[in-house]
Parts: C-alpha cells; structure tokens; sequence
C-alpha cells in the first residue's frame, strides 16, 4: 500500500509537469549478494513470431502446444507475449483493432496462449508497445481505419490532431493526456478480461530527440507555465506519467500482477536519447521489476558495452530501491549474427547465453533473465542448437 501511495504522488506531481569469453571477472566492482538459487527464466514471443503461427485456428494450437513443450524442456517459467506492437490488439479490444493476421480467424488467440500456459505452469506478461503506431510509413491512409491514431487524425475535433505525430513513422504523442488514457484504458481492458500475471513494455519510448518531433506541445506547454522544463525533462516528466499511472493501474488490479519495463543496455542513452528516466521508475518504485536487454557478448569493441560492464552498471542503479526485481534480458538473436561488431565472438563461441545465464542463476542481485526472442532460442541452426544445448546443460544444473 505503502508503494502505491507513493506511485500515485509521483504519477500527481509528473502529470502537473514538475520533475526535480573471460570468467575471472564477471562481476567487476560491483559487490554480489550471497548465493540463492532463485533464477526464474523467461522468453519474449514477438509479434512477428505470433503472426507466423495464425494460419489458422488448429495450425495455431498446434504450434504454440510446441512453445509450451519446448520452453518446458529449457524450464522457462515465463512468457512475455506481444499484444500489442502497433497500437493494435492480439484480442477484440473496445480501443485498438485486431492485428491483421488475427481479422480471418474465429477465436481468442491470447486467451488460448494464457490457459496453455497456466495447464503448463508457466506465466504469461502481456506485451505491450505504449506508443508505436506505424514505423515504415508517415501518411495516416497506410493506418488501419479502426486504429485510434487515424480517429484522431480524421474526425472533426482538430484539436486532437497533437494526439498523434508523424515523424519518420507514426506515434501516439507521449506528452498528451488523452494517450496516457487511451494506453492506460488499454491496459485495464486486458487485465479485466484475461488472468495474466503482468503487464510488460519495452524500450520503444520517444522514437527520437529532434525538437520538431513534438513542437507544438512543447510550445504550448512552455507558454501556459511560469517555469517550464527543459524539453529533455519534459519529455522525462511526460513518460514518468504513464509509468507511474499504468503501475497504479495494474494494482488496482490486483497486487501480484507484475508491471515490468525492459529498457535499453545503456542508462544513459535511456535517460538521454528515449527519455527513459529508469533510475527514478526504481526509487520511486513505479514497476515491480526492470529487465535490461544486455544483448552483448564479453568481447565487444567498446568496452562499457560488454555484459559484465553492462551488468555491474544495473546492480548498482538496483540498489536503489531492493523491492524492484532486476532481470536480465539476454539475446540469442546474436547467435551467428553478421554484425561486424558481434560477429567474431558470435560465431566463434558455442556457450555465451549459458554463461550469461549462469551469471544469473549465481548472482544474489540478479533474479532471472529473459531470452530474446523464441525463434532464436529454438531455431534449429547448428550453432542455435550449440548454444542451446549448452543453455539446458545450466538450466539443469541450478534447477
């Protein structure tokens, strides 16, 4: 209650504008708690991968039956399911429209995927995207009729219109209260129809740091405000408000569904570039658990962006408030990625998600981590299968 209380102060306060292949080191500087063997394991599904799969009702069901089997063979405990890439919905949804591979099928997909996993033990996190609309084109005719941005767009109310920009892409404006309604409506529409056990947003916050992006909102903010903020900490203040009112949303809900954010490796480039103001979301206790992606090997060219630098900098932030789980989001996606900066230690080694994984199980301040995404981590590839197969080897040795 205690927390909740002060999530709502917070949520006050910000909607007002105001804002004040080496193992001998793994850990650096930063101090590790003794040994618990409390790892729980997780794996994002994206959209594109639920997408694949909706063929067809039975097509369906026969293929997330093969999620199930083959997260429970690697003891994954956690699902996080994207419901909502596009300001769109996985479900019929009184504010978004059905995502387009879902409009020819007669069934719930979403609630199919919760009452699998809940036979099979493991937990299901909606996935959700708060502001992304449309990212290959900026003109409102490419968005779908039914989708909330095109209303906005097109209806006789112009003042609306700032609900929305277009910007290299279309996106719901972080700094408008309608929007903060609109995803927080949304979040309360899944919690009411479906037993979930979290909600979860990535680190897709301000697509980009150009004024221009959203310039009449800020100069009309500036213009009824004795002292207004800066436009970097008001697009801060502007994203703390949907933090906070979606975690007081979700516990309105219920007290052990789980708010999760996962933002980017670097605290910094958060802070600066997608005005994500982690350090805050953690001390003010505004989410329950934070999940980095730290999706880079130990050999990377520059060294703050090594896994075990990376890591040292999120236990350190972590202690900042010990209520707020810290997970750990790893990156099979990288297994034989061509990336001239990964490629090297990508390609050569056959065990850098186990070993990251381990880092985990054995870490005190770490308490799981998170795999992106399905379709690497099972891909059947030589080198995938490698470091799979290394991965249960982990698994199965702290489990």
């Amino acid at each position: 209650m205690k927390k909740l209380i002060v999530c709502l102060l917070v949520s006050l306060i910000l909607l007002v504008g105001c804002s004040t292949e080496n193992n001998n080191s793994l850990f650096g500087e930063s101090e590790a708690l003794p040994y618990k063997n409390i790892s729980v394991s997780g794996v994002w599904l994206s959209f594109s991968e639920i997408n694949s799969m909706l063929e067809s009702e039975a097509g369906f069901k026969a293929e997330f039956d093969n999620v199930i089997e083959n997260c429970k063979a690697l003891k994954i405990g956690e699902i996080y399911v994207h419901i909502r890439a596009f300001c769109d919905s996985l479900f019929q949804s009184d504010y978004f429209p059905l995502i387009n591979n879902a409009k020819n099928i007669d069934f719930d997909p979403f609630l199919y995927i919760i009452n699998a996993c809940k036979t099979a033990g493991i937990k299901v996190h909606a996935w959700i995207n708060p502001y992304r609309v449309l990212t290959s084109s900026s003109s409102k005719e490419a968005l779908d009729p039914e989708s909330p941005a095109y209303k906005w767009l097109t209806d006789e109310d112009i003042k609306n219109d700032k609900n929305v920009c277009l910007f290299d892409g279309i996106y719901l404006n972080p700094a408008e209260p309608e929007v903060r309604e609109l995803v927080i409506n949304g979040i309360r529409e899944v919690l009411s129809k479906y037993e979930v056990d979290g909600i979860h947003f990535d680190d897709y916050f301000y697509p980009t740091t150009e004024p221009e992006f959203d310039s009449a909102s800020y100069e009309k903010y500036s213009s009824e405000t004795e002292n207004p903020l800066s436009l970097s900490d008001w697009r801060r203040a502007n994203v703390n408000a949907l933090i906070s009112g979606c975690y007081t949303a979700v516990k309105f809900y219920g007290k052990d569904i789980t708010f999760s954010v996962s933002p980017m490796a670097s605290i910094e480039k958060n802070y600066n570039e997608l005005y994500a103001d982690v350090k805050t979301w953690v001390e003010c206790g505004c989410l329950d658990a934070v999940i980095p992606q730290l999706y880079f090997g130990y050999d990377y060219p520059d060294e703050q962006y090594r896994f075990d630098n990376l890591l040292d900098d999120w236990i350190e932030l972590s202690k900042a408030n010990a209520e707020i789980e810290l997970k750990i989001g790893l990156a099979p996606y990288k297994i034989g990625t061509d990336s001239e900066a990964d490629k090297e230690e990508w390609n050569a080694s056959v065990d850098i998600i186990a070993r990251q994984a381990e880092i985990c199980y054995k870490n005190g301040s770490v308490s799981g981590y998170v795999l992106f995404s399905y379709s690497s981590l099972f891909s059947a590839e030589e080198l995938n299968t490698k470091q799979r197969e290394k991965l249960v080897d982990i698994t199965n040795f702290y489990s």
